[in-house]
């Protein structure tokens, strides 16, 4: 048994250090063996031992020498290998799903969208996902892709029970496993996250070595969630259900159970909800001529477009949505005092007045010493962005003491 735990430690300290070298290669793009054993405190020989492991294992390759003017042979520059193995990353969304074949730094290979209906029932998710991933592991083998380390699947709503458990406001779904069914199919490790968290680490890989120390992720794209990062790095204390801290006490019923969520009240079917109700006690005389004239249904386009050319009614629907946003952004800077505050928002941020009300009302409430140096920056992450953040969540799995032996 001595014998046997020995060996298990000496595997482990072999582990820890092969990805110790392998993430500072993936993080310097290129570098020499002699500044790799220089920075992660190994001797040289034992960094040629664990590259020359990593070289046959395809994870690294030689790039040519280093450019330098000294006298001497030049060292080899060691480069990560993204085309070492493949990823799929699946990121489902309340109007559709996106279902990607990517490499190890989340270039996309290829890509498909699948639109979907807002009340899609879990079953029906379970059986595209399905499809959509024998399709992509057909498209790997025409490409002659390397194989497949990993599936990620990021979701809207709390990843719960070491990421099995889905229970989303946005997509109506409670308790709902998804790694476990498709371990248990496919025989692939199956990583599930959020898909704010997700999207922040395409956010976070994008613009790596710009950021303050303290920044918070805030995305409004389906319901509420916030990311903090500290250091260049994602707080995980964070869980993130922003969305289901309430701002208005007998505000309208959310799917969690509670009222007045700041995610029912800053969303575009309050939005919608609030304008019907007023058009149908009168009000609203831009919007209904718009809407009589088009012999459309009630849109947040044709909302946006009664708000542009002045109906009042509908600017205060609006400004309402702002400061209820504005006091949940209040509340974010007074507790984690950040120094950028990072919007992602499709829909609900077309609409400038919104953001700046909420910048203006979140100004307003917050600790003056907190919101003077602060920096408000909206950004809006597509589909392919949001698929690299999948993909680098998944690689993140991989490349952890839990993932495979590279």
């Amino acid at each position: 048994m001595k014998i046997d735990k020995e060996i298990g430690n000496v595997q482990l300290m072999q582990k820890i250090n092969r990805l110790k070298v392998l993430n500072f290669i993936r993080q310097k793009g290129e570098v020499a063996r002699p500044e790799i054993a220089k920075n992660i405190g190994l001797s040289p020989s034992s960094i040629t031992n664990i590259v020359s492991y990593l070289l046959e294992k395809k994870m690294v390759v030689e790039m040519g020498r280093v450019d330098s003017k000294e006298v001497g042979r030049k060292a080899t520059l060691i480069k990560f290998n993204p085309s070492a193995a493949s990823i799929i990353a699946i990121n489902i969304e309340t109007s559709k799903i996106d279902a990607a074949l990517t490499d190890l730094d989340g270039n996309i290979l290829y890509k498909k969208e699948i639109v979907v209906g807002r009340a899609i029932r879990s079953f029906e998710v379970l059986n595209i996902i399905k499809k959509e991933i024998g399709t992509i592991i057909n498209e790997s083998e025409a490409r002659n892709a390397k194989y497949i380390a990993g599936i990620g699947i990021a979701v809207s709503g709390l990843v719960l029970d070491d990421e099995k458990l889905v229970v989303s406001s946005s997509l109506r779904w409670r308790d709902f496993s998804l790694k476990e069914y498709f371990e248990d199919l496919l025989h692939i490790p199956v990583y599930l996250q959020n898909n704010s968290r997700t999207k922040a680490l395409a956010v976070l890989k994008k613009k790596q070595g710009e950021f303050e120390k303290n920044i918070v992720f805030l995305d409004l794209t389906m319901g509420i969630g916030i990311i903090n990062f500290y250091d260049q790095k994602i707080n995980e204390a964070v869980i993130g259900e922003f969305g289901h801290t309430s701002v208005k006490k007998d505000g309208p019923l959310c799917f969690c159970g509670n009222r007045g969520c700041i995610e029912v009240m800053c969303s575009v079917e309050t939005i919608l909800s609030q304008c019907d109700e007023l058009l149908n006690h009168g009000k609203c005389k831009i919007l209904k001529s718009i809407l009589e004239n088009k012999g459309l249904p009630l849109s947040y386009e044709i909302v946006i477009e009664a708000f542009e050319k002045g109906d009042a009614d509908v600017r205060d629907v609006l400004r309402e949505c702002g400061e209820y946003l504005g006091v949940g952004i209040a509340n974010i800077i007074n507790i984690f005092n950040p120094q950028r505050i990072i919007i992602n928002g499709d829909i609900l941020l077309t609409c400038d007045y919104i953001f700046e009300t909420a910048v203006k009302e979140a100004d307003s409430r917050a600790y003056e010493q907190f919101t003077k140096d602060l920096k408000y920056e909206k950004v809006n992450i597509d589909s392919e962005q949001a698929i690299k953040g999948v993909s680098l969540f998944v690689a993140e799995k991989l490349f952890d003491l839990s993932g495979p032996d590279w």
